[in-house]
């Protein structure tokens, strides 16, 4: 997927529009039903919902007579998925936030393996077809098709990406202290962690307890796949590593994924004695709180904002984690995150129609991204500029879109080893050793598609 450096485009020209409160715009105001109740669900990101409610806030006050209850739950510990199966269920959500998709996400009728999840809702056509809508004219086109097209439609608006996979916030003073820049490539990453664990600091913190040593062992994984490739050829990339699964020819403990393994467990080195119990919720928090250790922080970008809000004094900044010994290969993983859709049985498809559009405003656009830090999926609003995010400014254009895990039936659930290797369960967290785990996860692949 080609990608151009979004936050260098010029400003689009836009119709005016009357302020409501500050940073939210009302056009198009009409008048709403005083019976609707418009339900929006999205998983929780502190600054990303506060800044829904804003939005929703300003919606209503656009629409008299209009309510819009939000709906959310945090991702860890199935609870996301929890809140979103019970609201389908009982068909009871108007706008529902999806984790951008990708191309590759939906697996060859040959393969004979059914997909799961926005997939499996978009191709049953359970998800509203967007593409035709208007406010869609406001976003990249190529980048909406790559996070939720399907066939000739675009079944959500992307309004979110972030370098989740390979994410690395750092302590700049801590870096200058001991003379260290930002790494770019994976030795001399490496070699900063052992220089640091020699100075008597905890190198790399991570919030072990629910997993998010993941973000090292994907991105690595992405980036070792990529290497040497222009982002243009991430989908043709993945798909041809998906349909080496399929085929026979890849598995989880192919060379390439045990060369991400060995770099892994090299990086696991360095993490802080507790990381096993140290959860995803409280991470951020204690990180910012201590601008004396922990140099380097496991985590994606979304959680930029928080931590500045964590602790305003701190000098720090985001970087991707270097997985491959050649700089010019060590890109940003960026990831389509925040889809909003709208179920083709929701009670209130004109009104939610309305809400996307307002929602995608351009001032309302700027205030949402300010508020969480993502980079801007509109062509016309430029990503905003933030203390921490001055390597992402320079580099978030050469990242490639990455995904994680083959083409899985949609009967394989969560923490099923054919989807690959739990880490909670391996070295350091667990007694499995990492590579062993892929050797587990092969053969747990091979069985569940075959036919």
């Amino acid at each position: 997927m080609a990608r151009t450096p979004r936050h260098r485009r010029l400003l689009a020209a836009v119709a005016a529009c009357l302020p409501l409160t500050a940073g939210l715009t009302a056009c198009g105001a009409g008048s709403g039903n005083p019976s609707d109740t418009l339900v929006v669900a999205e998983w929780t990101n502190s600054a990303a919902v506060q800044e829904t409610q804003a939005i929703d806030a300003a919606f209503e006050k656009a629409h008299p007579g209009v309510t819009v209850k939000l709906e959310t739950a945090p991702t860890t510990a199935g609870a996301w998925p929890a809140l979103q199966s019970s609201l389908e269920a009982a068909k009871g959500v108007d706008v529902l936030a999806q984790f951008g998709q990708s191309p590759e996400k939906y697996a060859p009728p040959s393969s004979g393996v059914k997909v799961g999840g926005t997939p499996a809702l978009i191709s049953s056509g359970q998800l509203l077809d967007l593409s035709k809508q208007p406010f869609m004219s406001r976003f990249d086109s190529t980048t909406q098709k790559f996070a939720m097209g399907y066939h000739n439609g675009v079944y959500g608006v992307t309004v979110a990406e972030y370098v989740n996979n390979s994410g690395l916030f750092y302590k700049k003073d801590l870096l200058a202290k001991y003379g260290l820049s930002v790494p770019t490539t994976f030795g001399e990453f490496v070699g900063d962690l052992r220089l640091l664990k020699s100075k008597g600091l905890n190198p790399l913190y991570v919030a072990g307890k629910d997993g998010i040593q993941s973000i090292v062992w994907f991105g690595v994984m992405n980036q070792l796949l990529m290497q040497g490739k222009p982002a243009s050829e991430a989908s043709s990339t993945l798909i041809a590593k998906d349909e080496g699964f399929l085929n026979g020819t890849e598995n989880w403990n192919s060379p390439l994924f045990q060369d991400a393994a060995n770099r892994y467990e090299q990086i696991m080195q360095y993490i802080e004695p507790d990381a096993g119990g140290v959860s995803f919720a409280s991470a951020s928090g204690t990180w910012a709180a201590d601008a004396s250790d922990y140099p380097f922080f496991v985590d994606g970008s979304f959680d930029g904002n928080t931590i500045a809000s964590d602790n305003p004094s701190l000098n720090f900044g985001f970087m991707a984690i270097p997985g491959t010994d050649n700089a010019s290969w060590n890109h940003p993983d960026v990831s389509p995150d925040l889809s909003w859709t709208i179920p083709t049985w929701s009670q209130h498809q004109k009104l939610a129609l309305q809400y996307l559009d307002f929602f995608t405003q351009q001032s309302n656009y700027e205030s949402w991204l300010k508020a969480t830090g993502s980079l801007s999926t509109e062509t016309g609003v430029a990503a905003p500029t933030l203390k921490w995010n001055d390597w992402l400014d320079q580099n978030a254009a050469k990242g490639f879109p990455g995904t994680t895990l083959p083409w899985l039936p949609a009967n394989v659930g969560s923490g099923n080893p054919a989807g690959g290797p739990t880490l909670t369960n391996t070295q350091p967290f667990g007694s499995e050793s990492l590579l062993t785990a892929l050797d587990n996860s092969a053969q747990a692949y091979t069985a569940a598609v075959k036919k």
